[in-house]
């Protein structure tokens, strides 16, 4: 993402790859997503941890995004994209890109990356094995830093239901923060709409 006068700038000065969209993605804490398209285009299919807030809302929403978080837009043209851009720019928000190419450059920066897993493309009786993998791997070390735990309680994808231990079964973010921070790490590791439900 470039930086640039906040009274001088163009639209495409704020554009990214698809790829690059991937690695922030992966950073932590992520970027907030925002896909720009439809709410009938978002339900069947999309960047897995991506919100929707379609682009003929968006102005009327902006109250709703943090003002100091990075943003990146997607939507299916560069044009709509910009505008977004652009009105999000006059709103005072400066930590902003989009996506060059949209959701079907994402798509195919996606499947060109062989790092990427896809739990829709795995059989279903490994789905349950994958996602504690991920929580293995990416979640249960940063609970446990803070002296914390989960466990799960069972698997209905894309529904994952937990019980947390230690600390963060009387943490007040564990019902916010946390919650979330498991989730987006699920859905992004898996590149699937999963959602956690604490019990």
């Amino acid at each position: 993402m470039k930086f640039v006068n906040k009274n001088e700038f163009e639209p495409s000065d704020f554009e990214i790859t698809a790829g690059e969209c991937l690695e922030m993605r992966r950073s932590t804490p992520p970027p907030i997503i925002i896909d720009l398209r439809g709410s009938e285009e978002y339900t069947k299919e999309r960047l897995a941890g991506a919100n929707n807030l379609p682009a003929e809302f968006l102005e009327d929403n902006l109250m709703q995004l943090p003002p100091f978080a990075p943003l990146v837009v997607y939507g299916d043209s560069n044009e709509g994209s910009q505008q977004a851009i652009r009105m999000l720019r006059d709103n005072g928000f400066d930590e902003i890109s989009y996506v060059d190419g949209g959701y079907e450059a994402l798509v195919a920066a996606l499947r060109a990356d062989p790092s990427e897993v896809f739990l829709s493309d795995l059989p279903e009786v490994e789905w349950a094995g994958k996602i504690e993998e991920i929580l293995d791997l990416k979640v249960r070390p940063a609970l446990a830093s803070d002296g914390g735990g989960m466990v799960i309680n069972k698997i209905e994808v894309p529904k994952v239901y937990i019980n947390y231990q230690g600390a963060c079964s009387g943490c007040a973010s564990s019902t916010t923060g946390t919650l979330k921070f498991i989730q987006s790490t699920l859905q992004i590791s898996l590149n699937y709409p999963i959602e956690v439900v604490a019990v």
